[in-house]
């Protein structure tokens, strides 16, 4: 799992209005990114239950995100806070197809 350091606490960041969000999207996930003042970048991912009705699946997609985030060392990059949404057709994904969609996202 990622340390606690490098995960961004959404609900407080989606609140805040003030920031310049730039986004990307692909067929599985938006990703909003916007700059923090730190030396690191902080992850989120939101996995919402249209993605699976199960919440072991939908811990499963964001652990896998989560350890592929950690494994790679995204967080080592500028200082980024990243949001990643889940849309509903990763669902029917394996892990290292997620995997790969969310390094092509990253990049």
């Amino acid at each position: 799992m990622l340390a606690k350091k490098f995960r961004l606490q959404i609900q407080n960041w989606l609140k805040d209005k003030n920031k310049r969000i730039s986004t990307r999207k692909s067929d599985f996930f938006i990703a909003r990114f916007s700059k923090n003042k730190l030396n690191f970048s902080r992850f989120g991912v939101i996995v919402s239950t249209k993605v699976s009705k199960s919440a072991v699946k939908r811990n499963k997609i964001k652990r896998t995100i989560f350890d592929f985030i950690r494994i790679n060392k995204f967080y080592e990059l500028s200082g980024n806070d990243v949001a990643i949404t889940i849309l509903p057709p990763v669902a029917k994904l394996t892990k290292v197809e997620i995997e790969k969609e969310i390094s092509f996202i990253l990049n």
